[in-house]
């Protein structure tokens, strides 16, 4: 049954006003010089740590090529570093370094902020009721991909 052609103008309505409010398309997310790519890469290796680049790929649903890019850039910059898997040669292990750890916590503390300032001037109840919509979207959307996932 198709969609419903306003529902589908309400929900990319609400992605295009969703990513104005973050700054989603502003060059460097959260004043880091980073892209949200990037950025999204370093949150993810420091929740993840160590992590292998095919598990980075599989969390963002990227290119294995455009993710390879990012892991040389990050590594230049001296955010990450690399070292052999004790458990397989062929793989390397992804970690922050330092000036890596720094920039994660820097990016987690903005983001808490960003979303403490867009919340800000709402009711308790309002607060509430927004967290239970997206809790709710998420959990729908997490288990349709699921189903996706299954039948490829």
């Amino acid at each position: 049954m198709p969609l419903d052609e306003k529902i589908i103008a309400d929900i990319r309505r609400f992605n295009r006003f969703y990513t104005k409010m973050l700054g989603i398309l502003d060059k460097h997310v959260l004043d880091t010089g980073y892209s949200l790519t990037e950025a999204r890469v370093i949150l993810e290796i420091g929740f993840m740590e160590p992590c292998i680049a095919n598990q980075l790929v599989d969390k963002l649903g990227m290119d294995r090529s455009y993710m390879s890019r990012i892991i040389a850039k990050l590594q230049r910059d001296g955010l990450i570093g690399k070292e052999q898997s004790p458990l397989d040669n062929r793989m390397s292990l992804i970690r922050l370094t330092p000036k890596g750890i720094a920039l994660f916590e820097q990016l987690n503390e903005r983001s808490d902020e960003q979303i403490a300032r867009l919340l800000h001037g709402l009711s308790p109840e309002e607060v509430e009721e927004i967290h239970a919509s997206m809790k709710l979207l998420l959990k729908k959307l997490d288990r349709l991909e699921r189903i996706q996932d299954d039948t490829v």
